[in-house]
């Protein structure tokens, strides 16, 4: 498996910019992840303190990095699938240009073609 760097690195830079550019909304997703993890756990304590025992802080903070884990993998495979968009997109684009290069060129002999015609029956018309 490529290390992280070099994916990174085979990406195209508009797609790390775009990735980038959606990096707060990523982030604001987490906080709202991590934000319902910390109101389930509150509603799982008691409200009258002390007669349940306090969570581990390392089980938190655990359970935060696998959050935290989580949506970094919805990043990478965000930025996976923004990469083969914009390769379909790329391939697209390039197959239109040829189809447009191939029409124009046809237009443009039709065009010298009709004016060809156009003249010969202008000549053999005044003569």
């Amino acid at each position: 498996m490529p290390s992280l760097r070099k994916r990174l690195m085979a990406l195209d830079p508009a797609t790390v910019s775009t990735v980038l550019s959606l990096l707060p909304t990523i982030l604001d997703q987490a906080n709202k992840t991590i934000e319902k993890i910390k109101k389930g756990r509150r509603k799982d304590e008691p409200d009258i303190g002390g007669t349940m025992e306090p969570r581990d802080p390392a089980a938190r903070i655990a359970e935060l990095e696998m959050a935290a884990m989580q949506q970094a993998e919805a990043v990478k495979l965000l930025a996976e699938q923004h990469a083969i968009t914009i390769e379909a997109l790329r391939k697209e684009a390039a197959r239109l240009d040829r189809r447009l290069r191939l029409m124009t060129a046809v237009a443009m002999t039709g065009v010298a073609l009709g004016l060809g015609g156009l003249v010969i029956a202008l000549n053999l018309l005044f003569r």
